[in-house]
């Protein structure tokens, strides 16, 4: 099953648009593309949610799990974003994550809490934890550290549009006469999802890694561009631990349920790819543990992931 001419026109609509809004400083094109929504920022909690549509669902409308961990990334980074100037930069220091079994079915609720940044440290960190539901059901959890970098050399920073800063949904639709390079990689790639996805699942082909396995474990490689980008035109966080962990499912088919990771962020993933290689580190009767290292060229490592995965119960149907 592929897509219908209705979800196509659809999700060729919405990448127009969400090009066009990206050109506005501020929210990147995957944020707007997912539909990354506030329904409440405050110092004592974040909400957002991102609707079920054809772009992020399989057949079954189950939201993609890319969809899941980026927004993961973003609610726990609003979270601690504030409590800060919204002109500001901040990064991912580590992320944790646990999936409860439930499918995200519908539109995923996303909320979290920051602690604010310490003073404690040179480079003040921040702390927050959060959950994403369906439907009034858990379906993850998540946790984590963010610091406040500098901007890289010459680049201006400006707020998200919940912040305060620019919203390019404001900005006029463009035409596809008048894209850049960049832009015109993104619909090609979106095209070429759209040829190939299987049951409806753009983002299996648009976000995840290309993936071989090893002898001890597997192997991921991921184009870097505009449609993976953040607001600094590195590798959003959520869609680098899910490179990470596609491989490392790879690497262990036997145990095909993934039930948490741990991510340490070390450089940022920028480039024309980023490779990543999982090792198994356990092989067990029911549990796998796997390590994933992520790597710009050059081999600098990006990003450290430990995971685990399971075998399913008997007589347990996986969503």
């Amino acid at each position: 099953m592929s897509f219908s001419p209705q979800d196509t026109d659809f999700i060729r609509r919405h990448v127009m648009r969400s090009i066009s809004s990206n050109r506005a400083p501020g929210m990147h094109f995957a944020g707007y593309f997912l539909g990354f929504t506030p329904r409440r920022y405050e110092k004592d909690g974040v909400e957002f949610t991102v609707a079920a549509e054809p772009h992020c669902t399989n057949a079954d409308g189950i939201v993609h799990r890319a969809a899941m961990l980026f927004s993961a990334d973003m609610a726990l980074a609003a979270a601690n974003r504030v409590h800060i100037d919204p002109n500001v930069r901040t990064a991912t220091l580590m992320l944790r994550v646990e999936f409860t079994g439930e499918p995200a079915r519908g539109t995923l609720e996303i909320s979290g809490r920051g602690s604010g940044f310490s003073p404690r440290t040179a480079l003040p960190e921040s702390v927050a934890a959060g959950r994403i539901q369906c439907g009034g059901r858990e379906v993850m959890r998540m946790s984590g550290a963010w610091v406040s970098p500098p901007a890289p050399k010459g680049m201006t920073m400006y707020g998200l549009p919940w912040e305060g800063g620019p919203d390019g949904a404001q900005l006029p639709l463009l035409k596809k006469s008048e894209l850049d390079a960049a832009e015109k990689d993104v619909v090609r790639r979106v095209e070429k999802a759209l040829r190939v996805a299987q049951h409806g699942d753009l983002l299996t082909s648009l976000w995840n890694p290309v993936v071989k396995r090893t002898p001890n474990g597997a192997l991921g490689r991921l184009p870097v561009g505009m449609h993976v980008g953040n607001r600094v035109g590195h590798v959003q966080g959520g869609l680098s631990i899910n490179t990470a962990l596609v491989t490392a499912e790879a690497a262990v088919p036997e145990h095909p349920i993934l039930t948490g990771a741990s991510a340490w962020y070390i450089s940022p993933g920028q480039g024309k790819v980023v490779t990543a290689r999982s090792t198994i580190l356990q092989s067990g009767r029911n549990i796998a543990v796997v390590r994933t290292e992520l790597f710009n060229a050059g081999r600098k490592l990006v990003l450290e992931v430990v995971s685990n995965h399971a075998v399913a119960a008997p007589h347990t149907n996986l969503p």
